[in-house]
């Protein structure tokens, strides 16, 4: 009798945790503010299309979303005209990015309400960059028609028994290697010393620029990685 409860319990068992693994969020499925630098050479703007007054309402990525369809439906929305950073596809879904006026907004989204805006493949770099909702700042100037780019960042941690803050600082410079709407800064990925490196990428989207970087930048988990948005103009 003891065994034949515990080959229920173990099959019970089983199928629970067999739930379970099919309400896990794959890498597929994620759709969060952290994936899009790592997805910048794929992004691209899109403009919200529809009826005035229509609104199109973002989606969760949990437990089997968005394919759940209404029950995954999140409070947040974007209307007709409001510009959007797509990062990925999935079927009739788009993974976007959304800049609010006081934070960011990401979620997935239907195709079909969604209108992509051509890609201005000679974009001008110069200007001064700010992170979206963090302290990342980014500065790009020409010289003698080459771009070169400085930066600063800072990762803030666990306050300390006097009140202060844990602060590790970041720092990128260098010269701006150049195609289309896309650059890259520091040695190629491939070169021996690269994995100790500074290197950043970067992708101008409208007045976007994305940044990710390989997190040798500065101190303990500090990144450039982001949205940033021109504050300054350069000349």
């Amino acid at each position: 009798m003891q065994r034949f409860v515990k080959l229920i319990l173990t099959g019970l068992g089983f199928v629970l945790l067999t739930n379970s693994a099919k309400a896990l969020t794959t890498d597929e499925d994620m759709c969060r503010n952290g994936l899009f630098p790592q997805l910048l050479k794929d992004s691209r703007l899109a403009m919200v299309a529809g009826e005035a007054k229509s609104r199109l309402h973002f989606f969760e990525d949990m437990d089997g979303c968005p394919s759940r369809g209404a029950e995954c439906q999140s409070k947040s929305y974007v209307v007709p005209g409001d510009q959007l950073i797509v990062g990925k596809q999935r079927g009739e879904w788009s993974c976007v990015w959304y800049a609010g006026k006081s934070h960011e907004t990401v979620g997935w989204v239907r195709n079909q309400h969604l209108q992509y805006e051509k890609v201005n493949e000679h974009p001008d770099w110069q200007g001064k960059w700010k992170q979206y909702a963090y302290p990342g700042y980014i500065s790009i100037v020409s010289k003698a028609g080459r771009y070169y780019v400085l930066g600063n960042t800072k990762w803030i941690g666990a306050q300390l028994p006097d009140g202060t803050r844990v602060e590790h600082l970041g720092e990128l410079e260098g010269e701006l290697s150049v195609e289309k709407n896309l650059a890259h800064s520091g040695p190629a990925a491939s070169d021996a010393d690269a994995q100790y490196t500074c290197i950043a990428d970067y992708v101008r989207l409208g007045r976007f620029l994305i940044v990710h970087d390989n997190g040798q930048c500065g101190g303990m988990n500090v990144r450039f990685d982001g949205v940033y948005t021109m504050s300054t103009k350069s000349h």
